[in-house]
């Protein structure tokens, strides 16, 4: 857990690896005991986990998501689930308490926006290149964790995706300013790729 006081307000960032189901856990370790709880996903992505059971798996995915979950698989032994459990059990703990999650990413429609403006025609065509090229790289890592980060830095080689990461450190690291302005202290449960970039920008 990376820690940065902003304000008067004890902020915690919990990294966690996405799809993994065993990083869940520490979710619930984490849990009950803080103000407040938020996520790095948008108002529409919140609510797509509350709902998920009525969606029956309907969740987008790309083809670099198919490479990562693909990779991961291979290196940990463990069967890789989305949407992302450690978000899932956060929402499900906030349900069951009457509590909410804060959504610190973007909603969909800025997201699409930004999105849009960000990456570029020809950054669509270095991606089914980048999928195929990722199903045969050689990472050098030792972690999940470490996994996970290589594999964000293999991905930003596309000036375009490496662009729109940067831009969600920087709304989501805004919006964690904003909420601690009226907490004493707060979770945000954050992918381990974002999380020093986040607690850099809160420094």
């Amino acid at each position: 857990m990376i820690e940065v006081r902003v304000g008067d307000c004890r902020v915690c960032l919990l990294p966690v690896i996405n799809g993994l189901p065993s990083e869940a856990t520490k979710v619930r370790e984490a849990f009950g005991r803080f103000e407040a709880y938020g996520a790095t996903l948008g108002v529409e992505g919140i609510q797509a986990l509350r709902n998920r059971k009525k969606l029956d798996g309907d969740f987008e995915v790309s083809e670099l998501d198919l490479v990562y979950a693909r990779r991961m698989e291979e290196f940990t032994d463990e069967p890789v689930e989305l949407p992302s459990p450690a978000m899932c059990e956060l929402v499900d703990l906030c349900t069951e308490s009457g509590m909410g999650v804060i959504a610190l990413d973007m909603n969909d429609a800025a997201f699409t926006e930004m999105y849009c403006d960000t990456v570029k025609a020809w950054d669509f065509v270095k991606e089914h290149r980048l999928a195929k090229k990722g199903m045969k790289q050689r990472f050098r890592c030792n972690t999940p964790e470490d996994f996970a980060i290589e594999w964000d830095h293999f991905i930003h080689k596309v000036k375009g995706y490496r662009e729109v990461s940067l831009n969600r450190e920087k709304y989501i690291s805004d919006q964690i300013r904003d909420v601690a302005k009226y907490r004493k202290n707060l979770l945000v449960v954050i992918e381990v790729e974002r999380a020093r970039g986040v607690a850099d920008m809160l420094r």
